[in-house]
């Protein structure tokens, strides 16, 4: 985790504060009461929402804390997120998340605020979130010591909780205790399964007897089965005969039917071969009305010219003449133009004098002769169309009267057809009376008849039987299945116990041994790497080499001298100082080594060198500066830092803060 801004509005001293963080190490500087700690408090307030009314400016009803943080997510990838928390003296407010990776923000209620950012620090402990924090990364002024001071048990296994959750450990109680629990249920599930399969040998029991009378049923249903099967064959017998005589019997009323049938289709016919004569003989006297033979109408017809020639020819004529009698008009018209002209001795037209009308005359008697000529020509083309006009009506009555011809002959030879089928009629109908009289008579049909229904009444009576042990049979062997399923069922259940017994023999002998062996180990491994951290710093920051530190198992610092144990509230305050911080430094080394989980960069330390005398000022400056994190924040009024790669000058004017960021040395 790298911090990469801090924007402060109505906090405490802070009015209005924008603070740009560098990597490396970090000074925040400034006199007593300037406002230094009010940002690292704010850091912490931003992330885990704690105490954020005491937070507000005074005189304020609200403020704003915004924080923009780096960290790398489980997959190794950077992502960069804004924690902004909204404060209020009167509500609890919530705030929203800036995802700058992915591009969105959301909303959040305090509360959830605060679980999502213990997720985004990968903090599996969301009720310890922040006192992990505080262990591992932000020491606050004058809480250094606050881990590491007292002795009693609860001191102790606080301290010790911590540092577990931090490199959650839990999850190996939290797995043998669920191991517990499911072996206490396989138990109580084991003893309900063992009451379960008590009626194992019972119900063997009762299949075997079950098995045996369905055998014996099986036996039973065969018997009948063969004797129902000969009464069936003595039932169809009985009914094929006496179907075969009903039939022939039905033959009389379908034999009678049919005669009557073929009596009326005779007579039906008679009746056409009457109104045929009848329409014959019409046609026969317009034939002799017309005094023509019917040989005298065949060559007649063959000798016609074709209709459509005529019908063409009287058209062409009919135009002819409409043509002739338009000239003979137009003759008519320039005739009585000229005897105007002539006898008003000017034309009608122009109007131009006329001096000689004696050429008038000639022209007057030349039209008039034409017109007379085409008189003529139109009487000869109507004589000529008169003789075409008689040739068509001739033609049509031969063709009505060799369509009547062809009429009466059809008529001739559809009356013989049906004459031909009235004597198959008759040869039909005393056939059929043949028949009628070889049929069987009605004793004989009611004879039959009753030994049908005797046959037919010991089938059905065998076939109940058969049905009824039938049933009989699939009831027991549906029973006989249930209790197959019932006991496959208890033989399941039996392994089912078996296998439970398995389990919970290797839970109790092999699960649980090798967890609390992992957990131990772990455990051991944190502890030593813990104790051997703890001794590196120790021996930077406390010169005194009579003096050694140590952490037992459950990593309470040890201090000796000359190999005697000494209790911490008897140790100097620079002594006591300088095992608090190589405490610290040691924890936030050893979580940094973790390969998966809350692995912070950053460090956070707000006063650390009280408690120091002057001359060890100097040289636990420079071990600090030395700190090899990626983001180191140190809060201090001394001027004793070296080494740093950001300076922030905090000073206060008129109860306001004010921010200067420089780089070291300018």
């Amino acid at each position: 985790m790298i911090i990469k801004q801090l924007i402060l509005e109505n906090i405490r001293s802070h009015e209005s504060t924008e603070i740009e963080f560098a990597e490396g190490k970090t000074l925040i500087r400034g006199d007593i009461g300037s406002g230094k700690s009010s940002i690292m408090m704010s850091i912490e307030a931003a992330l885990f929402g704690k105490k954020l009314k005491e937070l507000i400016r005074k005189g304020e009803e609200s403020g704003k804390i915004e924080l923009t943080f780096e960290i790398k997510d489980e997959n190794m990838n950077l992502k960069k997120y804004s924690v902004i928390r909204k404060l209020s003296t009167s509500t609890q407010k919530g705030g929203e998340i800036i995802y700058h990776s992915e591009g969105n923000k959301k909303e959040f209620s305090a509360d959830e605020l605060s679980i999502e950012v213990t997720r985004i620090l990968n903090i599996n402990e969301t009720a310890k979130a922040q006192e992990i924090f505080q262990a591992f990364v932000l020491a606050k002024q004058n809480e250094l010591k606050k881990l590491i001071e007292g002795s009693k048990k609860s001191d102790v296994d606080e301290r010790t909780t911590i540092i577990m959750r931090a490199f959650e450990m839990e999850a190996y109680k939290f797995a043998i205790d669920n191991t517990v629990r499911l072996n206490q249920r396989i138990k109580n599930v084991t003893i309900g399964k063992n009451g379960e399969i008590k009626k194992l040998n019972e119900i063997e029991k009762s299949i075997q007897e079950k098995n045996d009378k369905i055998k014996k049923m099986k036996n039973d249903l065969e018997t009948i089965k063969s004797l129902r099967i000969k009464k069936e064959n003595t039932y169809n017998s009985k009914k094929d005969e006496y179907d075969k005589i009903k039939e022939e019997r039905t033959k009389i009323s379908i034999i009678n039917s049919l005669i009557k049938s073929k009596e009326r289709e005779i007579n039906e016919k008679k009746e056409d071969i009457l109104n045929n004569d009848k329409k014959r003989n019409i046609k026969k006297d317009k034939l002799v009305k017309s005094g023509k033979t019917i040989e005298q109408i065949r060559k007649g017809i063959e000798n016609l010219v074709p209709l459509d020639g005529l019908r063409n020819k009287e058209d062409r004529l009919n135009n002819q003449i409409t043509h002739l009698k338009m000239d003979m008009n137009r003759k008519g018209d320039d005739a009585k133009r000229y005897e105007e002209i002539q006898k008003d001795g000017k034309c009608s037209t122009c109007g131009r004098e006329i001096s000689n009308s004696s050429g008038y005359d000639e022209l007057i008697s030349t039209v008039n002769m034409e017109k007379k000529d085409i008189e003529k020509e139109i009487i000869k083309i109507n004589e000529e169309k008169n003789a075409v006009r008689e040739t068509i009506e001739e033609n049509q009555k031969n063709k009505d009267l060799k369509r009547d011809v062809e009429e009466i002959n059809d008529i001739d030879e559809t009356n013989k057809r049906l004459d031909e089928k009235i004597q198959g009629l008759i040869n039909e109908i005393n056939e059929q009376k043949v028949k009628l009289n070889e049929l069987p008579d009605e004793n004989k049909l009611k004879l039959v008849e009753d030994e049908k229904n005797i046959a037919e009444k010991e089938f059905h009576n065998e076939n109940n039987r058969l049905t009824i042990i039938d049933r009989d049979l699939q009831n027991e062997m549906n029973n006989l299945n249930e209790m197959n399923l019932e006991l496959e069922k208890l033989k399941q259940t039996k392994l089912d116990i078996n296998k439970l017994d398995d389990i919970n023999e290797w839970l109790n002998k092999y699960f649980i041994n090798t967890v609390q062996l992992i957990e131990d180990h772990v455990i051991h491994t944190i502890n030593y790497k813990f104790n051997e951290l703890f001794k590196e710093w120790f021996e930077l920051l406390v010169e005194d080499t009579s003096k050694t530190v140590r952490v037992d198992e459950k990593f309470t610092p040890i201090i000796e001298q000359n190999e005697f144990e000494q209790t911490f509230e008897w140790l100097s305050g620079g002594e006591k100082a300088g095992i608090a911080l190589a405490y610290r430094l040691a924890l936030n080394s050893l979580i940094r080594q973790q390969p998966i989980g809350f692995r912070p960069e950053l460090l956070m330390l707000d006063e650390p060198t009280d408690g120091f005398s002057k001359e060890q000022l100097t040289k636990v400056s420079n071990i600090l500066s030395d700190i090899e994190n990626k983001q180191v924040i140190i809060v201090s009024h001394n001027q004793e830092f070296t080494k740093l790669d950001q300076i922030i000058s905090v000073t206060k004017e008129n109860d306001i803060s004010r921010i200067q960021t420089h780089s070291y040395g300018d």
